[in-house]
């Protein structure tokens, strides 16, 4: 959680489906990255956002409507 992608506020998704808030990690809260799951159909597929992870931390998951 890095956060080297959304130095430019997410830009790099098409569909903007990535932002900051805070997220849980262990034992703590603290500001990170979050995805826009109420909007999943949005998503096109495109793999930007796994390519732009220069921590290889996203990983697209296969979604059926």
């Amino acid at each position: 959680m890095c956060e080297e992608c959304l130095d430019e506020d997410g830009k790099f998704c098409p569909k903007n489906l990535f932002f900051k808030h805070i997220v849980k990690t262990v034992g703590k809260e603290e500001e990170g990255i979050r995805y826009k799951f109420s909007e999943i159909g949005e998503c096109q597929g495109c793999l930007k956002c796994e390519f732009s992870c220069p921590e290889g931390a996203i990983e697209p998951v296969k979604y059926e409507a």
